[in-house]
């Protein structure tokens, strides 16, 4: 007997279309949290625009401006733009650091915008990172997972010079259509690369690396801390 004359083999089969990762928050809202003006970017930025562009309402939270305030706020507007996402600073209105406010304010920051937002997902800084601020923010992000349900993923290390530091990627996101946004987003923040001389093409280049671990021309990778499934 073979299989078209089996019971099985006349069945109609059906086969339900994988989910992609933009599709499954097109029409809900993602909040993506950094510690400064330009984190997301170079964390996530081809990630932000790729779910933006498949209908995500996407946030950038970011936590404070430590200098310049007037100036790297005009830039995150511009590269969040470039991006498709809003941007909110939670520090607002003047120059202060992640280590002006007591942790229990920072993690009351985030819980006010996760509140605010009811995001399906949230992404943040990891939890091994040699900015201590990029440390903090995750730890006062990791708590708002109390409020309700919703996916939660980490980002890799971000900085503006290579610093090897430990970070293992658990989820590839195809960012192959996204890239170019990604580098001009970071480029829209001068005052941290175009007058300091610090080149920003080993982006693309990680991406790329990222791209060749999981069979796509530029990826960028997420640990998962928690994934909500219906």
């Amino acid at each position: 007997m073979n299989a078209a004359d089996s019971p099985l083999g006349r069945l109609p089969v059906a086969r339900k279309a994988a989910c992609t990762f933009p599709a499954r928050y097109a029409g809900r809202t993602v909040l993506a949290i950094g510690a400064h003006p330009d984190d997301i970017e170079l964390g996530i930025g081809a990630t932000v625009a790729l779910l933006a562009s498949s209908g995500a309402r996407v946030v950038m939270a970011v936590c404070s401006v430590p200098n310049n305030y007037d100036k790297r706020r005009e830039e995150a507007l511009e590269a969040a733009a470039i991006l498709g996402c809003e941007l909110r600073i939670l520090m607002e209105g003047g120059s202060r650091r992640i280590e002006d406010v007591k942790a229990y304010q920072l993690v009351g920051m985030i819980d006010d915008t996760v509140r605010d937002l009811r995001p399906a997902a949230v992404l943040t800084h990891g939890c091994s990172d040699f900015h201590g601020d990029h440390v903090l923010v995750h730890h006062a992000s990791v708590p708002s997972q109390r409020l309700h349900s919703f996916d939660f993923y980490s980002y890799l290390p971000t900085m503006v010079r290579p610093v090897p530091v430990p970070f293992q990627p658990r989820a590839y996101i195809d960012v192959s259509t996204t890239i170019e946004k990604k580098v001009a987003a970071i480029a829209a923040h001068k005052s941290q690369f175009a007058s300091r001389g610090i080149s920003f093409d080993y982006y693309r280049e990680i991406a790329h690396l990222n791209g060749v671990m999981c069979g796509a021309e530029y990826a960028e990778g997420l640990d998962i801390g928690r994934i909500v499934f219906a």
